[in-house]
């Protein structure tokens, strides 16, 4: 992807053209071998790294007048840290290696850059500048070629984790292999969520078809044309999200015990089914093979004064696995689904924050969000808006 839109915008062709050794990594507009006079007056080299901003695969202004730098502190040709422009030691980790020292920051004497090539040489030769007083050869235009990253799980660029400087934390999620079971209501906003993540695949399980009435508990907006249609529920929401994530595998099945081994290769599954009798298969074998999951549930009905109810999200890994202390609080018995007369309520808000609710706490687990308390099973009260907290591994940090 990196020479790729290199080689699609202007503004990073020409940088690419002039001998720049520049990349895209992490989301990040990166320029390597910039060269830079140290505290010792020595010539070294680091790395300038931008924010990019784009509209799809093609750049637009450059929003800000700032860069990060890496690789030491840029000084004067005397060896005095540029305190004009490198605004103190602040150690960023963005991400796959790419780690800045200092923030950069510089604006144009006509306000703002019209493009990322008139910003980057901004900032290249104000670093350099210093440079050509002790050795008048030194360039950042290398020729050198960096070579582009690994294939990425996105159809473009995840300019939203590199703007906020997260990348690094991305990483603790990057690779993994995801099931969601059932793409009902939760299983639909769950997908919604976990597709804006770098994992690497995300497997769909479900062999209903797209109804009229999902699609008013769902995540977008189906057209009239695809309710027509009735695709099947997997196939409806792989052609809306691998738009952007390229990983999504979709099963058309219902999956239990004849397909037990489309497990094999998940590394974490979310289970949202509201049938008790396919739930029971799939915690007991789940549990059995020590692959960490997370059930969702709504209990709901009609009261005189509303709509009452809970929605619940039940975490089951190894440590919480002993005395079945996991598998007490998972619904693996009931009449509701498997009963033809049987209905629950079910409303949009309440799967999109079901849904929600389980996302983060995967993402606590991974440690992508810090984890204070460790809770595996949580509670939400509709009337009161009460969210309990309980089954805690470990003590609670203070």
């Amino acid at each position: 992807m990196s020479r790729r839109l290199i080689s699609l915008n202007p503004d990073l062709a020409r940088l690419a053209d002039e001998g720049y050794a520049v990349s895209i990594e992490e989301g990040q507009l990166v320029l390597r071998d910039v060269p830079f006079v140290d505290g010792a007056r020595r010539v070294r080299r680091g790395v300038l790294i931008s924010r990019l901003d784009l509209a799809g695969d093609r750049t637009i202004a450059p929003s800000d007048h700032t860069a990060w730098f890496g690789g030491g502190t840029p000084c004067d040709a005397t060896g005095r840290a540029l305190g004009e422009m490198a605004h103190g030691r602040n150690r960023v980790d963005l991400g796959g290696g790419l780690v800045a020292d200092h923030l950069l920051c510089s604006r144009p004497v006509d306000g703002e850059f019209r493009d990322f090539h008139a910003k980057m040489t901004t900032f290249v030769a104000q670093v350099t500048g210093h440079v050509h007083v002790v050795d008048p050869t030194a360039t950042a235009r290398t020729g050198r070629v960096v070579s582009a990253a690994g294939r990425s799980c996105f159809a473009y660029v995840d300019t939203a984790s590199s703007r906020h400087g997260i990348g690094a934390l991305n990483a603790r999620l990057a690779g993994t292999s995801v099931g969601i079971v059932g793409l009902g209501g939760t299983g639909g906003y769950v997908l919604d969520l976990v597709a804006k993540c770098p994992v690497g695949r995300i497997h769909l399980f479900d062999d209903d078809r797209l109804e009229q009435h999902n699609a008013f508990r769902a995540p977008g907006a189906a057209s009239l044309e695809e309710l027509r249609a009735r695709p099947t529920k997997v196939a409806h929401f792989e052609g809306i999200y691998s738009r952007m994530h390229l990983g999504i595998v979709a099963h058309e099945a219902r999956l239990g015990l004849r397909n037990l081994h489309l497990l094999d290769h998940l590394d974490f599954v979310f289970l949202c089914v509201d049938s008790a009798a396919s739930r029971r298969v799939l915690v007991e074998e789940m549990e059995r093979r020590g692959l960490p999951f997370i059930d969702v549930g709504l209990g709901m009905h009609v009261a005189d004064g509303g709509l009452v109810g809970t929605v619940r999200v039940t975490t089951s890994t190894e440590g919480m696995r002993e005395g079945d202390r996991a598998h007490k609080r998972i619904p693996v018995a009931g009449i509701l689904d498997d009963d033809p007369y049987g209905s629950a309520a079910q409303v949009a808000d309440l799967n999109s924050l079901a849904a929600t609710l389980a996302v983060i706490r995967w993402k606590r687990m991974s440690g992508y969000y810090l984890d204070l308390s460790r809770e595996h099973h949580s509670v939400f009260t509709v009337d009161g808006n009460h969210l309990l907290n309980e089954d805690r591994l470990g003590p609670v940090a203070p």
